[in-house]
């Protein structure tokens, strides 16, 4: 038996194997039994001199995977002891199962987010927390089954633990719209350093008059750990006004009060009732006519007089007080930014109030003046000539205030009748009126000649019509 091996194949011949299973079963008999068998099991009967060399060549293809590292760590440039950490996940075939996050300080690595090998962050950010004061990196690395792949490290951020922020230069009394002079607002650390760069934002505190804060109200510190306001303005008016001022980490430091005052008075304002009842008093009102500035806030200074007008059609009247003498001028006294009036007009409508001054032009209101309480009645439709027998042309009475406006809510029953004694007048002779006017449409009158009609309504009086003739 020659001692070369068979190189056709990684695997053993399966005769081979055959051989062996025979060889443990027949080792018991006997060792040269047991080769014996062997042999004939592998070669056959002629073992002596059967084998025969191999050799070949092959090739196959296998997979290959690579786990690739994260991207993109970011971390802010300055930062309160809450870093967030950010980045952009593995590209690749082979998905992480997840990533942990390490805080590089000098050439000290420590864990960070909470994360390790063994605890995993699945998304692509976190914030690492309580970070001591000093300058930081951060590396993420990827994990799948026993791979890993490490990012390049992130750029620096450096960590600081502010205590406080106070105002370095207090707001001012100012005038509504102005600009206020710089505010200034300074940023420490626990060891009183200063901070740079840290983002503050000012907003109101106290709001006595509900203003709103106008300009810039976010800024960065400098160097020195100062963030500058310029150009902030309110335009309402108040007394007690305070800013504050707050930075991620830092409680909101408030300052001094200030005052917002009026600015110079630009125009008049009219306010008062939106409606009245004709009167030939003033008794509507009262009514207010201020003087304001740009910005609607009152104004006390100074003494203005002010000219007062109406454009109704109808007897109007006004008073410094309800049912006064009638004046045409009120006046604002110093010290005060309003004054009030009375109005009365006999004309039902919608009469325009106007104030007046110089300097500040004209302010107008519009009231509703409605008919007083029903007073009278009066003929509207007269009837007119018809001839005898035939219906006289639709009749309308009205119920009218004693100012002659109609009242429109008047439904007092009108009775009419004929002044002269003979004849006969016929058709309905009683109606209601509607709107404060009533109706008759099927009058008919007889004998022939001249007639007038009265109409009269209990408490109303009564009134009589124009002559009218009905033919033979």
């Amino acid at each position: 038996m020659s001692g070369r091996r068979n190189t056709s194949s990684p695997e053993s011949p399966r005769g081979f194997r055959r051989g062996l299973v025979l060889f443990r079963r027949l080792s018991g008999r006997g060792f040269s039994a047991g080769i014996a068998m062997v042999a004939v099991a592998l070669f056959g009967a002629t073992a002596a001199s059967a084998y025969w060399p191999g050799s070949g060549t092959g090739s196959t293809t296998a997979a290959a995977a690579t786990l690739a590292p994260p991207t993109g760590v970011t971390v802010p440039a300055n930062s309160t002891p809450n870093v967030a950490v950010s980045w952009t996940a593995s590209a690749g075939l082979t998905a992480p199962a997840g990533y942990y996050v390490t805080r590089i300080t000098g050439t000290t690595a420590t864990a960070a987010c909470g994360s390790g090998p063994a605890v995993l962050v699945t998304g692509t950010g976190c914030t690492d927390s309580s970070v001591p004061e000093g300058t930081h990196a951060y590396v993420v690395t990827a994990v799948h089954r026993s791979w890993t792949a490490t990012s390049a490290p992130s750029g620096n951020v450096l960590v600081w633990s502010m205590q406080s922020a106070a105002f370095t230069a207090q707001p001012v009394n100012v005038v509504a719209g102005q600009a206020l002079p710089a505010v200034k607002v300074a940023v420490r650390t626990v060891d009183m350093l200063p901070v740079a760069s840290a983002r503050v934002t000012l907003s109101l505190g106290s709001n006595p008059a509900g203003g709103t804060l106008s300009g810039t109200v976010t800024a960065d510190t400098d160097m020195w750990g100062v963030a500058t306001f310029s150009g902030l303005s309110l335009t309402r008016a108040g007394i007690g006004y305070t800013l504050v001022a707050s930075s991620p980490g830092v409680a909101g430091a408030a300052s001094n009060t200030f005052t917002v005052s009026a600015a110079a008075a630009t125009q008049l304002v009219v306010t008062g009732p939106a409606s009245g009842t004709a009167s030939s008093t003033a008794s509507v009102g009262p009514f207010t006519v201020q003087r304001q500035d740009a910005y609607g806030n009152p104004v006390a200074v100074g003494s203005t007089e002010v000219t007062l007008a109406s454009n109704s059609t109808g007897t109007k009247i006004f008073a410094a007080a309800a049912g006064g003498p009638g004046i045409t001028k009120v006046t604002i006294p110093a010290g005060s930014a309003s004054a009030s009036f009375f109005y009365g007009d006999t004309k039902a409508g919608s009469p325009n109030v106007t104030a007046a001054a110089t300097g500040l032009g004209q302010a107008t209101a519009q009231v509703g003046v409605t008919a007083a309480a029903a007073a009278k009645l009066v003929f509207g439709q007269q009837p007119t000539n018809t001839a005898k027998g035939q219906r006289i042309t639709p009749v309308t009475v009205r119920v009218e205030d004693q100012f002659g406006n109609l009242q429109t809510a008047s439904t007092a029953p009108v009775t009419m009748d004929k002044t002269a004694k003979q004849g006969n007048l016929g058709g309905t002779l009683v109606q209601g009126a509607a709107g404060g006017v009533a109706t008759f449409s099927d009058l008919t009158i007889n004998p022939a000649g001249p007639h007038t009609l009265i109409a009269t309504s209990p408490g109303l009086g009564s009134v009589i019509s124009v002559e009218f003739t009905s033919g033979g």
